[in-house]
């Protein structure tokens, strides 16, 4: 279940909403049009629960918030 993904990945990332602005760029990132949105995010999601990808994707993160437009 997407839940318990996300339960994994809350423990690399305590932030909640962080997690979620993340999950939403990675998401557009990773589109592809041959897929569902819901198994992207779903993968976008387990790749967070992997320390590693967690810990890459906080180092951007400031990039992040300068290039994207508030949502």
């Amino acid at each position: 279940m997407r839940s318990d993904r996300i339960y994994k990945a809350l423990v690399n990332i305590q932030n909640r909403f962080m997690l979620c602005r993340l999950v939403s760029v990675a998401t557009r990132k990773f589109h592809d049009p041959d897929m569902r949105v819901q198994d992207i995010i779903s993968d976008v999601i387990e790749r967070f629960a992997d320390t590693g990808f967690a810990t890459q994707q906080l180092k951007i993160l400031p990039d992040l918030e300068t290039k994207l437009p508030a949502a």
